[in-house]
């Protein structure tokens, strides 16, 4: 990781720290819709085998087609021979990927069907990080930006020493708010690898008191110790992090956000921040992965209460964020940066 006080050179990569819902799917959208850049986060994975189901589709009924125009009869429905031979094709694909070593597999762009840019891997998960790695990404320059939950293992894999440093951003939200909007959005997002079936069963009352309610995840995250009791050292060594490493923005401050990303990495593209700011500044807007759901309006309520005294290091954290965002302000505008 670079500090913060050395300019961006071009062979920087700014890699954006995703605390779940902070607005951090806004902004890996934003970068790939206005600004039409290449970004490694899951999706490049995910749209992948999309394209790979699709195919499988396309041939399975191409070959059904082939195979009852020979025959000249129907033994079975079409849909059905479609179902079994997307299932025949999926086997044979998924046999060879396991079987498949890393030097037989090659890192590349997938585009999605809107002309969203992504390479092919996953890298928020461990796995998915270490597979990349063997692949050589950091030598790639595939990707233009990274977002990933996993800062320290994207540090260690990802990056490639002098050649390539990582220039760390994230946006910051209040550590309440954001487990409570956590909480309902796993209720239902099977898609996550962070879900649990048990949350959908539950209240948020019973998830704040419960062991599955999340205890400082910030702080764990940046001094690696996900488990565990912390120390007052931890907030510390935090709070340095972000401090020597990090662009701070907010997820209150949108707006502001977008535009010192902007100008703090060197996007020179008007038209892209002109778009990011109008689709993407306003929370909860069309363009955001924001959902409807309960608030938790008393702070002196027991629930509130319950999840804030499970994550005071990381409201400290937010607070310190707060004050790094002023702070950072003042020395963007220094340095003619806004």
């Amino acid at each position: 990781w670079d500090n913060l006080e050395r300019s961006v050179e071009t062979r920087d990569t700014p890699i954006f720290w995703h605390v779940l819902k902070s607005g951090g799917s806004a902004i890996k959208l934003m970068y790939a819709t206005c600004y039409q850049i290449t970004s490694a986060s899951e999706s490049g994975a995910w749209i992948e085998r999309e394209q790979q189901e699709a195919l499988a589709r396309q041939q399975a009924e191409e070959a059904g087609s082939e195979r009852r125009r020979l025959e000249g009869e129907d033994q079975v429905s079409p849909m059905e021979w479609v179902q079994k031979t997307i299932i025949e094709q999926w086997q044979v694909w998924d046999e060879s990927a396991e079987e498949a070593p890393d030097n037989q597999q090659q890192l590349h762009v997938v585009v999605a069907e809107d002309g969203r840019k992504y390479v092919n891997v996953d890298v928020t998960t461990m796995e998915g990080i270490a597979r990349a790695s063997r692949l050589g990404f950091a030598s790639s320059g595939l990707a233009d930006v990274i977002f990933t939950p996993l800062l320290r293992e994207s540090a260690e894999l990802l990056l490639d020493g002098d050649n390539h440093k990582g220039r760390m951003f994230a946006v910051f939200r209040s550590p309440v708010d954001r487990i409570v909007s956590l909480f309902y959005y796993l209720q239902q997002a099977t898609w996550e690898p962070t879900y649990n079936p048990e949350y959908a069963s539950m209240t948020i009352d019973e998830y704040a008191h419960s062991p599955l309610c999340e205890s400082n995840w910030m702080v764990r995250s940046l001094v690696n110790k996900m488990e565990g009791p912390l120390e007052p050292s931890d907030i510390a060594i935090a709070k340095e992090i972000i401090r020597q490493k990090c662009i701070v923005g907010l997820l209150s401050e949108m707006d502001e956000t977008i535009r010192r990303f902007h100008s703090f990495f060197g996007f020179e593209n008007d038209e892209a921040l002109t778009c990011a700011r109008q689709n993407f500044a306003v929370a909860g807007g069309s363009q955001s992965n924001s959902h409807k759901h309960p608030k938790l309006e008393d702070p002196n309520g027991e629930t509130w209460q319950a999840i804030e005294s499970k994550n005071m290091l990381d409201i400290r954290l937010f607070e310190y964020a707060i004050e790094l965002w002023h702070e950072q302000g003042g020395w963007l505008q220094n340095e003619n940066m806004l």
